[in-house]
Formats: structure tokens, C-alpha cells, sequence
């Protein structure tokens, strides 16, 4: 797969891009410039905001769709100690001629893939991307050691696809991003609109599905239950393939947005957990499902304060289904929840000193999606052989 073997031999000359100037404390102005002689109109800008602090941490920042450099969102990480790159993926240059960069845009998104994957928004996002992670590495305050990614919407399906080519993160964390974009979501219709090859190919090429299995790296799996654009049910299917250690975090009636994806506190105590700077979130172990009642074994190196069980008894589409919530009960490193009657989907949360992680999906046979399993009314969505 060409592109993203261009993304692995960035990763592996790990030739800073650019020059940065400016003082700690400052947030700073940053192109990296295109390495590969197609000109400046490739070149990719960014924000960058650090810390007084040497040896600091660092983090590359992508936005989603209508969303650009954000010096708020690089501050914000940088008020935590981490030096923070916030990359503007979403205009570049405009110019003329086939060798134009691509737009994040539908029809760069999708349709360029015709063409080459390697002329499609998310093949040259990612490389840039892979281009930020050398430059924060190359700067003198920073542990290359410890650099990780953060992404919302596209910018987490960037941050995962990353992940999956890029060995030096130490972590990776994504609000709202799946793979199986083919099924029913917000993309389905406009990967039936190309021509079937077309379709093959941008799916072998970028579906997340395809390369969740190679993410090593611990990873943050963020979403809301309704989120229009990656269906749950993709979500959890998705987020069960890396290899590397995942932590789920499903929010009840999570708006898909930059700023609500911003206020989440998880992303920042995710990063701190896996760099040894700040307790971990609760890590939920395997899950138990029977006819009566849901269970979770939990690491007992964490603390959970609290937990509950969210459930709905609603079929048909995910972003149309009404959430409730119950008791879930703490025993030790257990936790249990009675499944209401009626029930078609429901999650466990558990609360810990540094934020909340959920389980994976569970739902009732069937779920609206014809997808069911004989015997237990109950199964995991993650588990199921279908998807």
C-alpha cells in the first residue's frame, strides 16, 4: 500500500520539516515545508504552544472538518506541560495544475482516490502529520521519547491511521472516528456513489477497519451514543481491533464539534496516565454477559468511584436512540449491572479519580440490525464474526 509506506519511510528518516522561533510560552506560527519538490503550495502551517518547562511531553492537534489551526486547543495542552503542534489541515494553498493539494472535502476525501490514493486529502494529511511528530521530536525542550497524537472527527480518523504507520507515538486518541465506512453512516452513500473499483480501492486503501489492527500504541477511543457521522455500533467494532492496549470512553448525547470534542477531560488525563505523569482511567477488562445482568472485571491498580449502567430499548438508527441510565453495582474489581427488560444496546461506565471509561457495546439480539446471534439475547458487538 504506496501511501502508506510513504508515511513509514517519513517516520523513519525523522527529518525535522521545518525551523521553529519564538520562546517558551509563546504560541508560535510553524509551516512545515513539503519535502518531496512539489513546492510550497504542498506546504502544511500550524500553531505550536509550549511550556516553561524542558523535557516536556508533546502532542500533534488535528481538527475535522471546518476546522483549522486552533491556538485555544494547543494552549490547552499546553497548560497541562505538554509542547502541543496544532497542524491547519483544512486549506491549503490553491493552485493550479493535477499536482494541487488536496482539500479536506468529500470529493478529496473520496473521489480523488480515482486518481491514486496518494492524491487523496487523508493520504497527504496523514504524511504531514507524520512530519509534525519529527518536528516536535527534533525540538530541544521535548522527550522525543514522549510524543503522542490527538485528533476530532477526521482528525481522529487521522490520528488513528497514523497510529497504525507511525511507531515513534506513545499514544493516540481520537474523538468520534470508526472504520466500516461502507455500512450505514453518514459515508456510506458517498462510497456508493464512486465507481465500484473506486470504492474497493479508497476501502483497501483507508478504511479504519484495515488498520486499527496495526495500532500498538495505547489508545483512546472517544464518541458520543447518537454521533451522526461514525454509528456506534462502528465505533465499538472498530475500536476493539488494535493490538495495543485500548480504553473506550462512550459520552451520552455527545455533540459532534470541535468544542464539545475540547471540553472532554479524558483525552488529557489518557496522555498524562500513559506517560507516567497522572493516574490512569479505569481500565475495564473483559466483560461477561448473561441474560440477567452485565459484568466487568476491573484493574484493581485503579480505583473506581462509581459506575452506572447506560442502556436504551430503542431499535433503528443510532443517532435516533433514547439513552437511559441505572445503577451499576461495585464489588471489589467487579462491576455488575441487571439489564432492564426491553433492553436492545447498553455500555457500563466507571468513574475513576482521573475520568470515566466505558465498556464496549453490548446489545439485545438483533439490535435493529438484523445482525443477532442465536442463544443469549445479549453479545458484544466487538465479538460478532460479521463485522
Amino acid at each position: 500500500m504506496r501511501w502508506i509506506d510513504d508515511v513509514r519511510a517519513r517516520a523513519g528518516r525523522d527529518r525535522p520539516p521545518a525551523t521553529v522561533t519564538g520562546s517558551p510560552g509563546d504560541v508560535t506560527r510553524v509551516v512545515l515545508r513539503c519535502p518531496d519538490g512539489l513546492g510550497p503550495e504542498r506546504d502544511v502551517a500550524g500553531v505550536l504552544a509550549r511550556p516553561p518547562e524542558p523535557g516536556a511531553p508533546a502532542v500533534v492537534l488535528l481538527h475535522g472538518g471546518g476546522g483549522r489551526a486552533e491556538p485555544r486547543w494547543a494552549r490547552d495542552w499546553a497548560a497541562r506541560g505538554h509542547v502541543a503542534l496544532a497542524l491547519d489541515l483544512g486549506a491549503p494553498h490553491a493552485v493550479g495544475g493535477a499536482r494541487r493539494p488536496a482539500r479536506l472535502d468529500h470529493d478529496d476525501i473520496f473521489a480523488a482516490v480515482s486518481a491514486g490514493a496518494e492524491h487523496t486529502w487523508l493520504a497527504q494529511a496523514v504524511e504531514a502529520a507524520a512530519d509534525a511528530v519529527s518536528l516536535l521530536r527534533s525540538l530541544p525542550e521535548v522527550d522525543p521519547r514522549a510524543v503522542g497524537v490527538c485528533g476530532v472527527s477526521w482528525g481522529g480518523y487521522l490520528a488513528f491511521l497514523l497510529a497504525a504507520a507511525d511507531p515513534r507515538l506513545r499514544y493516540a486518541a481520537g474523538v468520534y472516528a470508526a472504520g466500516h465506512l461502507a455500512r450505514d453512516g453518514a459515508w456510506s452513500a458517498l462510497l456508493r456513489d464512486l465507481p465500484a473499483p473506486a470504492a474497493r480501492r479508497w476501502t483497501d486503501a483507508f478504511d479504519l477497519a484495515r488498520h486499527a489492527p496495526s495500532i500498538t500504541a495505547p489508545s483512546l477511543w472517544l464518541t458520543g451514543t447518537t454521533d451522526p457521522c461514525f454509528p456506534l455500533d462502528a465505533f465499538d467494532a472498530t475500536s476493539a481491533l488494535p493490538t495495543g492496549p485500548v480504553t473506550r470512553r462512550i459520552v451520552p448525547g455527545l455533540a459532534h464539534g470541535h468544542e464539545p470534542a475540547w471540553r472532554l477531560t479524558e483525552p488529557f488525563a489518557f496522555a498524562a496516565a500513559v506517560l507516567g505523569r497522572g493516574p490512569a482511567l479505569p481500565a475495564v477488562r473483559a466483560v461477561t454477559v448473561t441474560a440477567g445482568a452485565v459484568r466487568a472485571e476491573l484493574d484493581p491498580a485503579t480505583p473506581a468511584l462509581a459506575a452506572e449502567l447506560h442502556h436504551t430499548g430503542d431499535t433503528g438508527a443510532w443517532t435516533s436512540r433514547r439513552w437511559q441510565r441505572s445503577a451499576a453495582m461495585i464489588d471489589g474489581t467487579t462491576v455488575r449491572a441487571d439489564v432492564p427488560a426491553g433492553l436492545r444496546a447498553a455500555f457500563l461506565a466507571v468513574e475513576g479519580p482521573a475520568g470515566t471509561s466505558t465498556t464496549g457495546l453490548v446489545t439485545g439480539r438483533g439490535a435493529g440490525t438484523g445482525r443477532g446471534t442465536k442463544g443469549d439475547p445479549l453479545w458484544s458487538v466487538a465479538g460478532n464474526r460479521t463485522w
